[in-house]
């Protein structure tokens, strides 16, 4: 098992760093923000610092957020872009000033909007979702009677996560404190970020010690807000307004793989990295990053992975991610040694995590370790995989893969007991589908039946994803073996959930049917007409009983929809013929078929006997004796088919060629092929050599 998942989230890189600034260490003073000095003739505003946001619907978190920021705020300012629910009276609670404005597919206009009510010489951007760390207020309260002019000042942003349960996620600096000042506004469709005028970078910044928590990432949020596809649009929109700015393509390339398409992802990364060539910009090592793990994982291509991953670190040589990636693409190229040593020094890498404009936290934390431990499970060597993933659980005790790899290591060890503590303790944890998997069939490798049951019927209730279906098959088959009524239950409980799924229906209707209670099978069989077939079986099943049935029509549909989806399909081939032979579509039926003449299993000879049947059937015999010839003698091996050419060449009053037929076959299967070789001659008055056959066949 690969240890990690996908590096990226969907990282909100809203302010650019301008090429002539890095990221360095935090200030050691916790208050300590060490602005440059501004010219004498700038005007200042009031001291103060406003706190500007949109919002839409967002009930749900804004309460936290503005109890994290109302006591170091001087002012909130709102703009509202068409909240149904309750978000305007809590931001109103809190005394914010709120303007409704109308939603542009544009961001940065939406910003400006609450940057126009701000009166306040510094300015805070905040999320709804997001939270003022307490640690950062110190800071903030210096930071309102200090000069402004065109610096902004960096904070952190922590993405809390529980893509790994409770393991933390990736983090970034982000420009979200600026000056108020009329020539400082956002710009960009999405991803937007604060500059001056038309400059196509954001603003210089200082470092400071601020940080924020942004809670959006949580698996629950996500699914929930289903943001993705909309994100796409605008970021579409963006790379066809200014096609030669670089971090459109970023924003288009980490949109496109988080929604799963790893090939536009790829395209529009390349785009990036043409665009921005050597030139210095903070997003474009992260977009690398990136780009190497869809060489790698997705494209297969580890070299090009690892030339990817090597352009990144000469752009910022201690960047976690990308030392990350280079030792998966050495690894994929089974360069062992040099891939531990680059994983080694991502875990180097968290002496500059601050350093880094976007960075994967956990990379140096754990999943550097568990790619250590997988490299030389790859190689064979359990001791060494399991000290480096008890390594990385030292650090990120929950880590879940961490603790599946360790169980799984322990169990390659021999030490049984140990690796059972280790999944059951880890169930206790994480009641969810991997770790109930996992669980479920160690326990049945140590055929631990009854234990394994107990499993399962403790999680069944709780699991309604795609695992929970294999694991009610597998529990059907357990109480089989074990001689439980209850295996009828669990398989009833898999139909009800995966309507229409033949490989459940399948064994469902032999297990009722051997009990008699047929009837019981009608509403599953009402839910399988009226669901979509997913399946390759699904479509097997159903165009086999429309064949059964005599709905030619509805057979032939069933087989071509399933061959549109699954072309290489070969028992799909034949049932789709097979229906549109009974149509009378006999120039379709040939059409469909003609694939399978390069093949010899069942299908291609069950193929080749239909093609035998409908020529007969329009007296076509010199078109039939070719199928005979080159086709069905694909099988002469096969003694049900040497009988059947036999009956035909009879049949066609050929009966010597079918006696030296059966004479070319007799050998291989005396018994079969020698019963109907005896009839056959039998039939011919050849009594005597009917009889020597019968001798021949008996001995």
């Amino acid at each position: 098992m690969r240890s990690a998942k996908s590096l990226l989230m969907p990282i909100r890189i809203r302010s650019r760093r301008p090429q002539q600034v890095s990221v360095a260490t935090r200030p050691a003073s916790s208050s300590e923000i060490a602005l440059p000095a501004v010219p004498n003739d700038i005007d200042q505003r009031e001291p103060g610092l406003s706190l500007c946001m949109i919002v839409k619907n967002e009930e749900r978190f804004l309460e936290r957020c503005l109890r994290s920021a109302f006591d170091v705020v001087d002012e909130i300012c709102i703009a509202d872009t068409g909240s149904t629910d309750g978000t305007v009276a809590i931001a109103e609670s809190f005394g914010a000033r709120v303007r409704i404005i109308e939603w542009r597919n544009d961001f940065s206009w939406a910003r400006n909007k609450s940057l126009e009510m701000a009166t306040k010489r510094w300015i805070l951007v905040l999320d709804a979702d997001e939270e003022l760390l307490p640690e950062s207020k110190p800071a903030l309260n210096a930071l309102k009677t200090m000069n402004a002019y065109q610096t902004a000042v960096w904070l952190r942003c922590f993405n809390r996560s529980d893509d790994y349960k409770g393991t933390g996620a990736m983090s970034h600096a982000l420009i979200r404190i600026f000056p108020n000042r009329p020539e400082i506004r956002y710009r960009g469709l999405i991803h937007e970020y604060p500059s001056i005028g038309d400059r196509d970078t954001g603003l210089d910044a200082v470092l400071s010690p601020v940080a924020i928590d942004h809670h959006g990432y949580m698996k629950e949020i996500v699914e929930g807000r289903n943001k993705g596809q909309r994100n796409l649009e605008i970021v579409k929109a963006a790379t066809e307004k200014e096609p030669q700015d670089p971090f459109h393509w970023f924003n288009l390339g980490s949109t496109a793989f988080l929604l799963g398409d790893a090939e536009t992802a790829r395209m529009a990364l390349e785009k990036m990295v043409d665009i921005a060539g050597d030139r210095p910009r903070g997003f474009i090592p992260n977009g690398l990053a990136l780009l190497s793990e869809i060489y790698c994982d997705k494209v297969k291509d580890p070299k090009r992975a690892q030339e990817v991953a090597e352009h990144a670190l000469r752009l910022s040589p201690h960047y976690a991610n990308a030392h990350f990636q280079l030792g998966k693409a050495l690894i994929g190229q089974r360069r062992f040694a040099e891939g531990r040593a680059a994983f080694q020094s991502a875990i180097d890498d968290a002496a500059y995590a601050e350093k880094q404009f976007v960075v994967d936290d956990e990379v140096y934390v754990w999943k550097a370790h568990s790619e250590i431990g997988s490299s030389y499970v790859m190689e064979g060597d359990d001791t060494n995989a399991l000290a480096w993933f008890e390594h990385g659980l030292r650090n990120r005790p929950n880590a879940q893969p961490l603790r599946i790899n360790k169980a799984r290591a322990l169990e390659r060890l021999g030490r049984h007991e140990d690796a059972r503590i280790a999944l059951s303790q880890l169930h206790a944890i994480y009641p969810d589908e991997p770790t109930t998997v996992e669980y479920v069939n160690f326990l049945l490798r140590r055929g631990l039946e009854t234990e394994a049951l107990a499993v399962i019927d403790a999680s069944i209730d709780r699991l309604n994803g795609p695992a929970s279906l294999p694991l009610l098959l597998a529990a059907s088959a357990v109480a089989q073996k074990l001689g439980l009524s209850t295996d009828e239950k669990y398989l009833r409980l898999a139909a009800g959930r995966a309507p229409g799924s033949a490989a459940i229906l399948g064994s469902l209707e032999a297990l009722l049917t051997a009990r008699g209670k047929t009837d019981d099978m009608t509403p599953f069989l009402a839910s399988e007409r009226d669901s979509v077939p997913v399946a390759l079986d699904d479509f097997l099943r159903r165009s086999h009983l429309a064949l059964v049935a005599g709905t030619y029509r509805d057979a032939a549909d069933m087989a071509l929809a399933g061959l549109e989806r699954f072309p290489e399909a070969r028992q799909l081939r034949y049932n789709a013929g097979a229906a549109l032979a009974r149509l009378a579509q006999r120039e379709d039926a040939f059409a469909v078929l003609r694939p399978l003449h390069d093949h010899h299993d069942e299908a291609a000879f069950r193929a080749a006997q239909l093609e035998l049947q409908m020529y007969l059937d329009v007296d076509d015999y010199a078109a039939a004796t070719n199928v005979v010839d080159s086709g069905l003698l694909r099988f002469a091996q096969d003694a049900s088919l040497t009988i059947f050419i036999a009956k035909y060449l009879v049949a066609h009053g050929h009966s010597e060629e079918a006696v030296a037929h059966l004479y070319r076959a007799f050998d291989r299967d005396r018994q079969r092929v020698g019963v109907e070789l005896g009839t056959l001659l039998i039939s011919l008055g050849r009594i005597d050599e009917a009889g020597k056959v019968a001798d021949k066949a008996l001995s």
